[in-house]
């Protein structure tokens, strides 16, 4: 009777103790399938972030080389734009000087043409004088 019962016992601890292993087997198992659903996970998104990073830095490559592109246009409608200026301000230096010629030329014009009517005046009134000192015979 005691034989039986110990014997019984073991039985009993020897399933339990199947038991036991068996379900931490399965925790085992199932940690183990954690472990790797969360590293996949992690996994893609540290993969996603990579991706993202490499499209970012061709993004600012391709922004550097456009806005390196953009300042040497910028420069080069600067140029241009002090080039026109410079020729506005050479047809302005132009206009400004063929109307200080007209100006002077206007001048000098009436200048001659007073000169002339006093010349004019001048001779007429040496005329008249003469014609007065010796009449008309």
């Amino acid at each position: 009777m005691l034989s039986n019962i110990y014997r019984q016992h073991n039985e009993r601890v020897i399933i339990l103790k199947q038991k036991q292993e068996k379900k931490k087997k399965d925790l085992l198992i199932s940690a183990d399938r954690l472990t790797r659903l969360v590293l996949d996970e992690l996994n893609n998104d540290i993969s996603e972030c990579y991706k993202n990073q490499k499209r970012i830095d061709q993004a600012c490559k391709q922004l550097t080389t456009q806005s390196n592109l953009l300042t040497k246009q910028s420069q080069a409608w600067i140029t241009l734009v002090g080039q026109f200026t410079d020729a506005l301000k050479e047809l302005g230096d132009v206009e400004n000087y063929s109307k200080i010629i007209e100006r002077e030329c206007s001048i000098i014009t009436n200048t001659l043409t007073t000169v002339h009517q006093d010349m004019m005046k001048s001779r007429q009134s040496t005329t008249n004088a003469q014609d007065s000192i010796n009449p008309i015979e």
